[in-house]
C-alpha cells in the first residue's frame, strides 16, 4: 500500500483546505513530519484512518472530527489517494456535521458521505458512494481492520512502550486485537459451553432417574418393601438392573399366591349369593299368592255394583251414536234464521241507495257490473284532467321565473369576466416580480461576500503592517547572531594552533609539520570551546527560523490581499455598499410580490370560477326554459284530449240502474246488489238442507231403539263420565283375570305350600362371603398395580441409569479438557489458555523479528526474549517478555531499561509486530509507514543508529514517515512535512531536499 496524496478541510485543527503531497515528501524514502505540540501531526494520521475506515484510532469520537476553527458553512472533508494491490484509488469522505439553516436560526444535520474512485486510463471513475460497499473494498484490498492498520502502518510508540512493560494479561489484549485467534477462542468457548451443557444434561438425566425411582417407590410402598426400595435408590447405578430383576421375581411369586386365595374367596361368595337369591324368590312367590287371593275375594263381593255400571254404559253408547243427527238439525235451523235476517238487511241497504229492486236482484247486479269499466275510465280521466291543470299552472309560473333569472344573469356575466381578466393580469405581473427572488438573494449574498472580502483585506493589511516592526527586529537579531557566529569561528581559527598544541605529546609527530620535537608550542589567549560555537550556531538557527516564519506570514498576508483584490476587481467599499443596498431593496420588493402572489392567485381562481359559473348558469337557464315551454304546449294538448274522453264516458253511463254520476256511488250499488243476490241463493239452499237433516234423525231413532228424542237426551252422558264408567268396568275384569293368573302359577303354588325362608340369616352369610372376596381382590389389585408400575418403569430406569453413567463419563472427560484449555486445570501449571498459548508462539515470532532491528539500533547489546516463567500468586503465565543483556550475559526485566533503551526496544518491537501482522494478513506490501514520536529520549549515537534502521526500511521503495518534534532530526532528514499552528487553525507545508530548514 502506497499513500500518494492527502487533502484535509475543516478537519481537526485544519480550518481551510490542506494539500499534503506525500509523493514529493517521500521522494527520498524517509521524511519527517514535525511541528509544535498540538499543531496537528497526529491529526494527519487520523485523517488517513478516517478516509479508509470512517473512524479514527483511540478514544476520540467521530462526531468531534470537524474543526472548530472552520467557517460554520464549510463542510469537513478528507481526500486520500492511495495505491493498493496495484489499483490507484481516491477516497473522498465527510463525517456527520451540522450546518447553519438557510432560513432562520439553528442548524441542520448533514449525513456522512463517501465517494470511492479508481484511476483508469488516466481518468477517475466512480466505483461506489455506499459506506458498506467502500468498507468491503478497503477490507478486501488491505486485509486488516482499523486496529491492525493503526498498529502496523502508524506504529504508535507510546502504546508499544506500554506493551514492552505490560503484564502478560495486558499484553494479551493487544495481541488479540492484532492477530486472528478466533478459531482458538471459539474452541475455548465451545469446550466451556460443552462443559456447561454436559453438566446440565447430566443433572437433567439424574433428576429424571430420581423421579422414576420415587414413582417406583410410591408404587411399591403398599407392599411394605421399604428396605428393598432404599436399596434400589442407594446402590450403584451399574447394579440397578440386577436389583430391579430381584424385585420383579419377588412380586411375581406374591401375585401367584394372591390369585389362588382370590379364586377361593370368590367361589364362597358365589355360593352364598345363590342361596340368598333362592330364599328371596320363595318369599316373593308366597307374597304374590297371598295378595292375589285377597284381591279375588274383594272382586266377588263387588259383583252387583259392576253389573249396574255395565248396563248404564251400554245405553250411553247407543245414545252417543245419535249425537251427530241432533246437532245437525239444531245447526241448520240456526243457519236458516241467520240468512233470513241477512236478506232483509240487504234489501234495506239497496233501498237506501235509491235503487228499486224486486225479486230479481241478480239481473240488476249484472247490469251495474257491465258498466264498471266505463265508471273506472270516468274516474281515471277526471283525475288526469285535474293533474294536468295543476301541472300547466305550475309550469307557466316556473317559465316566468326562468325568463327573469336568464335576463339577470345576462347582465352579471360581463362584469364577472372583466374581474377575472384583471386578476389574471395581476398574477402574471407578481409572478414575474417574485421569480427574481432567488437571483436577487444570490446578488445580495454576493455583495455581502464582497464586503466580507473587503473586511478581510483591511484586516490582512493591518496584520501585515503590524508585522513590519517584528521583521525589522528579526533581521537585526539574525545579523547580530551571524556576526557573533562569524566572530567565534574566526577566534577559533586564530586559536587553532593552540588547540592543536594541546594534543601534542613528546615523541609523537605533529599533525601539521610531522616533527617529533615541539620546542615552542602555542598557547591560547582567547580560546573558543565547541560548546560555545554550537550554542552560537543554535542561536543563529533560531533567529533564522524566526525570521523565516515572519517572512512566510508576511508573504501569505500579501498574497491573500492580492488574491482578494483580484476577486473584488478594484471595487471600493462605497460601490459595494451601494450595490448591496440596491440589491436588498429589489429583493424586498420581489419578496413582497412573492408574498402577494398567493393571495392574487387565489383571487384569480375565485374570479375565474365565478365567471365560469355565471356563463354556465346562462346556458343552463336558456336550455331549461326552452325545454319547459315545449313541455307546456304538450301538456295543453293532452288536457284537451282528456276532457273529450271524459265527456264520452259520462254519456255512456247515463242509463246505469245506479241512477248516479259519481264512480263511488256506482261501486257501492254494485257491491250491495251482488251481496243481496248471494244471500238470497244461500237462504234457499239452507231450507233444503234443514229438511233433509230432520228426515235422517227420525230414521236413526228407530234404528237405535229409542221412541223419541227425549229418551236419547236422557241416556246421553258427558264424555268424562262415560270414560270413567268404562275404566271401572274394564278394571274389574283385568283385576279378576290377573289374580287368577297369579294363583295358577306353579311357583306360587309351591311357595304357598312350603315353609317361609329365614332371609336375615341368608343376608348375613352372603355379606361375610362378599367382604372376604373384596379383601382378596383389593390385595391382588395392589400387587397387580405394583407389577404394572414395575413393568412400565423398569425399561426407562435401566435406560436412564445407563444414560447417567455415559453422561457422567463424558462430562468428566470434557470438564478436564475444558479446564486445561481454559488454564484452570490442575495439569496446566502455567495457567495458560489455548489462545494464550497460540499468542505465545506469535510473540516468539515478534521477538525474533524485533531482534533483527534491535541488533542494529542497540549495537548488538540487547535481545528480546519470550518468557513463559510461572507468574506469582497463581496469575496467568506464557506472555512474558525479558531482555538479554549480551554484554553481561544476564536476563533483565523490561522495566529496568532506560528511556532511550526502552524507546529502541519498543520501536524494534513495533517494527517486528508490524512484520508479523503483515505475514498474518497475507504479506501485504506496505509502501508507506509512519513512526510516531519517542525520539527525544535518544543520545546522538543511538539516534544515528535508529535513523539508520529507519533508512533500512526504505528498501523496496518503501516510504517511512517519522513523526517527531526533535530538532536534530530536521538536519538529518531533509524531506519534511511541516505542520504549523495559529489562532485561525493549522497549516501544512511540504519541503523537499534543500528547501528544508536547518536545525
Amino acid at each position: 500500500m502506497r499513500i500518494h496524496r492527502l487533502e484535509v478541510q475543516a478537519f481537526g485543527p485544519f480550518a481551510g483546505r490542506v494539500d499534503v503531497d506525500l509523493d514529493a515528501a517521500a521522494s527520498a524514502g524517509l521524511f519527517l513530519v514535525h511541528g509544535p505540540t498540538g499543531a496537528g501531526k497526529t491529526s494527519l494520521l487520523d485523517a488517513v484512518c478516517f478516509a479508509l475506515y470512517a473512524d479514527v484510532p483511540g478514544s476520540r469520537s467521530r462526531r468531534s472530527l470537524r474543526s472548530d476553527h472552520a467557517d460554520p458553512g464549510t463542510p469537513p472533508e478528507v481526500v486520500l489517494e492511495v495505491t493498493v494491490a496495484g489499483r490507484r484509488l481516491r477516497i473522498t469522505r465527510s463525517p456527520e456535521w451540522y450546518r447553519p439553516k438557510r432560513r432562520g436560526d439553528g442548524t441542520t444535520r448533514v449525513q456522512p458521505s463517501v465517494v470511492l474512485e479508481e484511476l483508469r486510463s488516466g481518468r477517475w471513475a466512480a466505483l461506489s458512494t455506499r459506506h458498506d460497499e467502500v468498507a468491503d473494498v478497503v477490507k478486501d484490498l488491505l486485509g486488516m481492520g482499523l486496529q491492525q492498520f493503526s498498529t502496523v502502518v502508524l506504529l504508535p510508540q507510546g502504546e508499544f512502550a506500554r506493551f514492552l512493560r505490560a503484564e502478560p494479561e495486558e499484553r494479551r489484549a493487544l495481541l488479540e486485537r492484532l492477530f486472528d485467534i478466533g478459531v482458538y477462542s471459539d474452541v475455548e468457548q465451545w469446550l466451556a459451553e460443552t462443559r456447561r451443557t454436559g453438566a446440565a444434561e447430566l443433572d437433567e438425566a439424574r433428576s429424571a432417574l430420581d423421579a422414576d425411582l420415587l414413582r417406583l417407590a410410591d408404587a411399591l410402598e403398599p407392599l411394605a418393601t421399604a428396605d428393598a426400595d432404599t436399596a434400589l435408590a442407594e446402590g450403584p447405578l451399574e447394579q440397578l438392573q440386577d436389583r430391579l430383576g430381584a424385585v420383579a421375581a419377588d412380586l411375581a411369586e406374591r401375585l401367584t399366591d394372591s390369585l389362588a386365595a382370590l379364586d377361593a374367596a370368590e367361589g364362597a361368595e358365589g355360593a352364598a349369593q345363590q342361596a340368598l337369591a333362592d330364599g328371596r324368590a320363595v318369599a316373593a312367590a308366597r307374597a304374590r299368592g297371598e295378595a292375589a287371593q285377597a284381591r279375588l275375594d274383594a272382586l266377588e263381593a263387588a259383583a252387583p255394583e259392576h253389573d249396574a255400571r255395565t248396563r248404564r254404559l251400554e245405553a250411553a253408547d247407543r245414545a252417543a251414536g245419535l249425537r251427530g243427527h241432533l246437532a245437525a238439525v239444531e245447526r241448520l235451523g240456526r243457519e236458516v234464521t241467520d240468512l233470513e235476517r241477512a236478506v232483509g238487511d240487504g234489501r234495506r241497504r239497496v233501498a237506501d241507495l235509491g235503487v228499486e229492486v224486486g225479486d230479481d236482484a241478480d239481473l240488476l247486479a249484472e247490469q251495474v257490473a257491465a258498466l264498471d269499466d266505463t265508471v273506472a275510465a270516468v274516474a281515471r280521466h277526471t283525475e288526469a284532467a285535474r293533474d294536468l291543470g295543476t301541472a300547466l299552472a305550475e309550469g307557466t309560473a316556473r317559465a316566468e321565473t326562468l325568463r327573469a333569472r336568464h335576463a339577470r344573469l345576462l347582465l352579471e356575466l360581463p362584469a364577472a369576466r372583466t374581474l377575472a381578466a384583471d386578476a389574471a393580469a395581476l398574477v402574471t405581473r407578481l409572478s414575474v416580480e417574485g421569480g427574481r427572488t432567488t437571483d436577487l438573494a444570490a446578488a445580495v449574498a454576493e455583495e455581502e461576500r464582497r464586503l466580507a472580502l473587503l473586511d478581510e483585506v483591511e484586516a490582512d493589511r493591518a496584520a501585515r503592517a503590524a508585522l513590519d516592526p517584528a521583521l525589522l527586529a528579526a533581521r537585526d537579531a539574525l545579523s547580530e547572531r551571524l556576526a557573533d557566529l562569524i566572530g567565534l569561528r574566526q577566534r577559533r581559527l586564530d586559536e587553532m594552533a593552540a588547540e592543536l598544541a594541546t594534543a601534542l605529546a613528546e615523541g609523537e609527530p605533529c599533525p601539521v609539520c610531522g616533527g617529533t620535537e615541539h620546542p615552542r608550542p602555542a598557547h591560547a589567549t582567547d580560546p573558543v570551546t565547541p560548546q560555545q560555537l554550537a550554542a552560537a550556531e543554535d542561536e543563529a538557527s533560531a533567529a533564522r527560523a524566526t525570521l523565516s516564519g515572519l517572512e512566510a506570514r508576511a508573504g501569505a498576508l500579501d498574497a491573500a490581499v492580492r488574491t482578494r483584490r483580484e476577486v473584488l476587481e478594484g471595487a471600493d467599499r462605497s460601490t459595494v455598499v451601494a450595490a448591496r443596498d440596491a440589491a436588498t431593496a429589489s429583493l424586498a420588493q420581489a419578496r413582497a410580490a412573492e408574498h402577494r402572489l398567493a393571495e392574487a392567485t387565489a383571487e384569480q381562481a375565485r374570479a375565474g370560477a365565478e365567471a365560469e359559473r355565471l356563463s354556465t348558469l346562462v346556458e343552463q337557464t336558456a336550455t331549461t326554459l326552452g325545454t319547459l315551454e315545449q313541455r307546456l304546449g304538450e301538456v295543453t294538448a293532452e288536457a284537451e284530449s282528456v276532457r273529450n274522453r271524459l265527456a264520452e264516458d259520462l254519456a255512456a253511463h247515463a242509463d246505469c240502474p245506479c241512477r248516479g254520476t259519481e264512480p263511488a256511488h256506482h261501486r257501492s250499488v254494485h257491491r250491495v246488489l251482488a251481496s243481496l243476490a248471494l244471500e238470497q241463493d244461500a237462504l234457499v239452499a239452507a231450507h233444503q238442507r234443514r229438511d233433509e237433516a230432520a228426515a235422517a234423525l227420525e230414521a236413526a231413532l228407530a234404528e237405535a231403539g229409542f221412541a223419541a228424542v227425549d229418551e236419547v237426551v236422557a241416556a246421553l252422558l258427558p264424555v268424562a263420565e262415560t270414560d270413567r264408567l268404562r275404566d271401572l268396568v274394564l278394571a274389574h275384569g283385568r283385576d279378576r283375570a290377573a289374580a287368577r293368573t297369579v294363583l295358577d302359577d306353579p311357583d306360587v303354588a309351591v311357595a304357598l305350600a312350603s315353609p317361609a325362608p329365614d332371609l336375615p340369616a341368608l343376608v348375613e352369610a352372603h355379606g361375610a362371603a362378599r367382604r372376604a372376596a373384596l379383601a382378596g381382590s383389593a390385595a391382588h389389585d395392589v400387587l397387580v398395580r405394583a407389577g404394572r408400575a414395575l413393568d412400565r418403569l423398569r425399561p426407562a430406569l435401566e435406560e436412564q441409569a445407563a444414560l447417567v453413567v455415559r453422561l457422567a463419563e463424558r462430562h468428566a472427560r470434557v470438564r478436564d479438557l475444558a479446564d486445561t484449555v481454559a488454564g484452570t486445570g490442575a495439569d496446566n501449571t502455567f495457567r495458560m489458555r489455548l489462545s494464550a498459548f497460540v499468542l505465545a508462539a506469535r510473540l516468539e515470532k515478534v521477538a525474533a523479528l524485533a531482534n533483527e532491528r534491535l541488533a542494529v539500533m542497540g549495537a548488538g547489546r540487547y535481545l528480546l526474549e519470550h518468557s513463559d516463567d510461572r507468574a506469582a500468586r497463581g496469575a496467568r503465565s506464557g506472555l512474558g517478555l525479558k531482555v538479554l543483556d549480551q554484554w553481561t550475559g544476564r536476563v533483565r526485566d523490561t522495566a529496568t531499561l532506560s528511556g532511550g533503551e526502552a524507546f529502541m526496544a519498543s520501536l524494534a518491537l513495533a517494527l517486528g509486530l508490524a512484520d508479523a501482522v503483515r505475514e498474518e494478513v497475507g504479506g501485504l506490501d506496505l509502501g508507506t509507514l509512519f513512526v510516531d514520536e519517542g525520539f527525544g529520549s535518544l543520545d546522538d549515537d543511538s539516534l544515528e543508529q535508529v535513523v539508520s534502521v529507519l533508512d533500512g526500511l526504505r528498501e523496496g521503495g518503501r516510504a517511512v514517515g517519522v513523526v517527531s518534534h526533535v530538532a536534530d532530526l530536521r538536519s538529518r532528514i531533509t524531506h519534511q512535512v511541516v505542520v504549523t499552528k495559529g489562532v485561525s487553525g493549522s497549516g501544512v507545508t511540504v519541503r523537499a531536499g534543500d528547501a528544508a530548514p536547518a536545525a
